[in-house]
């Protein structure tokens, strides 16, 4: 094959590669020496609740999808080491992930799709592999586990999958364009997700209910309601909200792609991070903005709520970090920024994950996973070998799940 042949064919993959990460941010330049600007909450300020009250607020155990429930709190349930792991395990999937390791209902088997194109199930116990399904293409979505085991995953591949336990193929059904947002389950058994610019809600059995259209493309996983509405942003600037059969309810110019997945909070208010450094309330019955504040960068992953109501957000550069925000009016109650290399594409890609004790954890494009206090301590950190965009997921044993863009995925355990 003549040269100029094979140098345009490697130029095109390059180019396909990167053609998502670029939109997350990929830029390497060598960090500078860790120093962690922390602001602790204000006195007075209210601190999560006893690990007793864990089930009041709907905590989740072993997360069967993005973010553990499907109004994104992150609220975990189990209680993360306090001090340095040690690694149980890793294990090679064959290709970066940016997807969040979902968990079986009986938390023994884990399931990560990868950029390698795969879903791969891997035993919890000793991180061996139980089966491989090639998805087809490169799969940024995570995937969701049904009560009763089903699997469903998507891919770059225009496809959404049902997997039994086992692996095997229950239906598949085609999309529009390809399917790269987080699956959540609505308590009616509906998955949501988004493809392209669509928004889609399907039956277990594999019929779609609605489609839903944006004006430009839909980055980041929808956000369901107990009862049944869907919010999402999209890359129009607009944030949206759906009735739970997929009609348009409202929608609201941010000023700004709407890449950051929403939150919802316990009183139904939804949360959105956008591309204009923002974190904005909107009331869920008409979309009127509440409150907006500005975070210092892009938020592009995906928001978490603590037990205490509060939102929290992941912030890209040039001063990455995580912010936690008071409900009422947007007014920061914590923030640790991580050393950064003043880049807008470097950052932290989503808000962190809460466990029973108030513990925050959340992973980075410095390779770090980390585990804080609420006065904002870095209680330990774990060094991946490539960036952390995947968020972590906390087993019922305090076991932290970690996925990286290494093409590994890591069992922490406490000493």
């Amino acid at each position: 094959m003549p040269l100029f042949v094979v140098a345009l064919l490697v130029a095109m993959v390059a180019v396909a590669a990167t053609r998502k990460l670029g939109l997350r941010g990929r830029e390497a330049p060598v960090a500078p020496a860790p120093t962690v600007v922390v602001h602790a909450p204000e006195e007075g300020g209210p601190s999560p609740p006893a690990p007793d009250d864990a089930a009041a607020v709907g905590a989740v155990r072993d997360g069967r999808m993005l973010h553990g429930d499907a109004r994104h709190t992150d609220r975990a349930a189990g209680r993360a080491p306090t001090a340095e792991p040690v690694v149980a395990w890793a294990h090679d999937v064959g290709g970066p992930v940016e997807a969040q390791v979902v968990a079986s209902p009986d938390g023994q088997t884990l399931y990560a799709a990868s950029l390698g194109g795969s879903l791969m199930a891997i035993a919890r116990a000793d991180g061996a592999t139980r089966w491989t399904f090639a998805l087809g293409e490169r799969a940024y979505a995570t995937p969701c586990v049904a009560e009763d085991g089903t699997i469903y995953a998507a891919s770059d591949a225009k496809k959404v999958v049902a997997l039994t336990p086992e692996g095997k193929t229950r239906w598949t059904l085609d999309t529009d364009d390809e399917a790269d947002t987080g699956i959540e389950l609505a308590k009616d058994g509906t998955i949501v997700f988004a493809a392209g610019r669509k928004v889609y809600g399907v039956t277990p059995g594999g019929f779609v209910k609605f489609r839903f259209a944006a004006k430009r493309k839909v980055f980041a996983s929808p956000a369901v309601a107990p009862d049944g509405r869907v919010y999402f942003g999209s890359q129009d600037h607009y944030a949206y909200g759906l009735t739970p059969e997929g009609g348009p309810r409202w929608s609201v110019d941010l000023g700004a792609d709407v890449d950051g997945a929403p939150v919802i909070g316990d009183d139904g208010a939804v949360y959105v991070g956008t591309d204009g450094g923002e974190v904005v309330r909107l009331d869920p019955e008409d979309g009127r903005v509440a409150w907006r504040r500005a975070v210092g960068g892009f938020v592009r992953g995906t928001l978490s709520m603590t037990r205490a109501g509060e939102v929290a957000a992941g912030v890209y550069g040039p001063r990455p970090g995580v912010l936690v925000l008071a409900p009422e009016d947007g007014a920061t109650r914590l923030e640790l920024r991580i050393p950064g290399t003043g880049a807008r594409e470097f950052g932290v890609h989503g808000g962190p994950l809460e466990d029973d004790q108030g513990l925050l954890l959340f992973g980075a494009q410095d390779d770090e996973v980390r585990a804080i206090d609420r006065s904002g301590r870095v209680l330990w950190s774990f060094a991946a070998q490539a960036d952390v965009d995947a968020p972590v997921t906390l087993l019922d044993d305090g076991s932290v799940v970690v996925a990286s863009d290494d093409g590994k995925v890591y069992l922490l355990r406490g000493k």
